[in-house]
């Protein structure tokens, strides 16, 4: 997931029960009834407290880490939050000298597979861990980004994260007759309906609705649409998709569809108040850690509906640093985190969090509802959407890639450059960056 956090916070949670650690020297030969002994016990072999320590871009954890005190109190877990944009300079620095690394640590989608493609994460697959018997019910999506390109697994996680359009239940009444959130799909089914969409309402409103918030708002649409990866077979690639999205959103700037704000700074939290844009592409974690958080007091106005096409966004993904010496008390809480069911339900009553067990996620579907989207379903709109979804494009070139190419698109639509010199941009800016890649 991701989430602006101002500065670093550190957050430390004593949990009074100690959990036995191996020494790291026994690790590899110690069993999976050794670990779940080891916890039961509640003492380290030298029968010291236990300090783990895990850094994350965000601070959705917590809610773990408070559950995990109530099973295995007297460990002491000290959560480390790092703001997004550096948080990947960040790990990479300690992970790199070796010193001040944390025995956890978490990757979000756009930095997993950088992360899962190198050494610093432990092969979970392996004895004691045997995480394979886990992913049988993990969302499938969701266990293959964790898992290298040998097989090894990496790393696991929580969380599912489809994507919506989220949209204002009352500007749907006043200007297109109704609300429903099948209707509404209807007329964005494809990203040509989405357009006119948009300038049904610029027009009814007489330019006072806007369809989406700024051109960021829809960087993710083009990646589900799109044949090839950024990178395949060393080289890489601009999929005509990704030109055609540039084409769209110089249309939508142009056509005044969009507010031309954009995401994560004040103006787009208080287009989430005023009612001016119709709707959010937000994924899961997008209803309740951004809307319901910056926009409380619209709570029953808003509405879940199919975007123009499927897409996802973010997920955070845990994995074990390999020279951790408290292996083994980290990977009770990235079991209990991923696959504790009775964990996994808590944090559904307690937050609406979409998770990536099949088996909950089939348990809850049917009999859910939201108070915040007037009572709609979202366990049962978000089932569906995991469905269409696609990983295998992803690739440990993302995060940065997309960066470049969303300023680019940012000076392509104020008219600063054209077409050909932004795509043009984009392929030296690549080059610059990495080298190693063939760019035509």
């Amino acid at each position: 997931m991701k989430k602006i956090i101002p500065l670093m916070l550190v957050i430390t949670l004593t949990l009074p029960l100690l959990i036995g650690c191996g020494a790291p020297t026994r690790e590899d030969a110690t069993t999976s009834q050794d670990i779940e002994d080891s916890a039961k016990e509640g003492e380290g072999g030298n029968g010291e407290k236990i300090k783990l320590s895990l850094w994350s871009f965000t601070d959705e954890l917590s809610h773990a880490i408070k559950e995990f005190q109530k099973r295995h109190p007297n460990v002491e877990i000290q959560l480390t939050v790092i703001p997004n944009e550096d948080y990947p300079t960040k790990i990479r620095s300690v992970l790199q000298s070796g010193k001040g690394a944390p025995d956890i640590f978490t990757g979000e989608l756009q930095q997993v597979k950088e992360w899962v493609e190198a050494s610093y994460w432990k092969d979970l697959a392996k004895e004691p861990y045997n995480a394979g018997d886990y992913l049988k019910d993990m969302v499938q999506y969701v266990a293959d980004i964790g898992i290298d390109s040998k097989g090894r697994i990496k790393a696991l996680s929580w969380q599912t994260t489809p994507g919506a359009y989220i949209y204002r239940r009352s500007v749907a009444k006043e200007y297109l007759g109704t609300d429903d959130p099948e209707e509404i799909g209807k007329m964005m089914s494809n990203m040509d309906d989405f357009i006119d969409l948009g300038r049904t309402l610029r027009d009814k409103s007489n330019g006072k609705i806007k369809l989406v918030s700024g051109v960021d708002d829809c960087v993710w649409i083009p990646h589900s649409l799109k044949e090839n990866a950024w990178v395949e077979d060393g080289k890489f690639v601009i999929d005509e998709k990704i030109v055609e999205h540039f084409k769209n959103m110089k249309l939508f700037r142009e056509e005044n569809l969009d507010a031309k704000t954009n995401q994560w700074g004040p103006p787009w939290f208080e287009l989430m108040n005023n009612g001016e844009v119709f709707g959010f592409l937000l994924p899961t974690w997008g209803l309740h850690y951004v809307l319901k958080r910056n926009a409380p007091d619209t709570s029953g106005d808003w509405g879940l509906t199919s975007p123009p096409a499927p897409y996802f966004w973010g997920g955070t993904w845990l994995g074990i640093y390999s020279r951790s010496k408290h292996k083994d008390v980290a990977w009770e809480f990235i079991k209990m985190v991923t696959s504790d069911e009775e964990y996994l339900q808590k944090l559904i009553n307690d937050t609406g969090e979409f998770v990536s067990n099949k088996k909950i996620i089939d348990k809850v579907k049917d009999d859910f509802s939201d108070d915040f989207l007037d009572g709609q379903n979202h366990y049962a709109f978000f089932a569906e959407e995991i469905e269409k979804i696609d990983a295998s494009k992803v690739t440990k070139y993302d995060q940065q890639i997309n960066i470049m190419m969303q300023s680019i698109i940012e000076e392509y639509v104020d008219g600063k450059i054209d077409l050909n010199k932004a795509l043009n941009r984009l392929k030296q800016n690549v080059k610059a960056a990495y080298p190693e890649l063939v760019v035509d």
